[in-house]
């Protein structure tokens, strides 16, 4: 539910900023991501925002004290409307939901490539390149370890699969020896 919750308000905010004259997608991130770092540095202030037991009154004088002239008009009104709906919980997911949808906006992707030992940053660089070449993309690619692949690469990104482990040719194989032997 929660990222259901997190991609509607997301997507609405998007819709808004892609609407609006004054301000962009990459500023109102800035501004959402400089909130939500603002909630790690200061634990008092997430507990606040998210706190069932404090009032919609108390928060939006806090938002209107704090962000009023700071922040752009779409994101003070977000925040407000976050409060007056009660789904302040589901902040961080709006904002990895903004994100993604700035990088559709700019053309760019992310990638998780997960192998048995981490990858060097030039392997990183040499697969980015050749993901971008096959998706008319750019991509940026995140290394992730799972020591269970034994060897290869597990490449995901966006809903693609792309599985060229060792585990996946070692099953593939299997099958293909089965069939022969029935």
């Amino acid at each position: 539910m929660a990222e259901l919750v997190g991609k509607r308000y997301a997507t609405a905010l998007f819709q808004a900023v892609q609407e609006s004259e004054t301000t962009d997608a990459a500023t109102v991130l800035q501004e959402l991501t400089g909130i939500q770092q603002s909630m790690v540095e200061i634990p008092t202030f997430q507990q606040f925002f998210h706190s069932p037991v404090i009032g919609d009154d108390e928060k939006k004088k806090f938002i209107t004290d704090s962000f009023k002239g700071k922040l752009s008009s779409e994101v003070y009104y977000f925040l407000l409307i976050l409060v007056d709906k009660g789904r302040e919980k589901y902040f961080n997911d709006m904002v990895g939901t903004f994100h993604q949808l700035t990088q559709v906006l700019h053309n760019r992707v992310k990638a998780v490539a997960v192998t048995a030992v981490p990858m060097s940053e030039e392997a990183q660089d040499k697969l980015a390149a050749s993901l971008s070449t096959m998706s008319g993309k750019e991509v940026t690619v995140e290394n992730q370890v799972d020591q269970s692949l034994v060897g290869g690469v597990v490449v995901r990104m966006g809903d693609r699969v792309i599985d060229g482990s060792v585990r996946n040719r070692l099953s593939l194989l299997k099958e293909e020896l089965t069939e022969m032997i029935v």
